[in-house]
């Protein structure tokens, strides 16, 4: 039978919602000219990929 509960499924959700919020804020910093929503664009970004990297089943 297979596993239905993976805990890399739940990061897996996780890294995608916060890549998605991220290309949301870069796009809305950019085309609205307010540079505090580009960069926390840009951290929501490397929290995604430190999370990404740091959680490797």
């Amino acid at each position: 039978m297979r596993d239905l509960f993976r805990p890399d499924r739940g990061v897996r959700r996780v890294v995608l919602a916060l890549l998605a919020v991220s290309a949301a804020l870069i796009a809305a910093g950019f085309l609205l000219d307010l540079i505090w929503l580009f960069v926390t664009g840009a951290w929501v970004l490397i929290a995604a990929g430190s999370l990404e990297m740091i959680y490797r089943p």
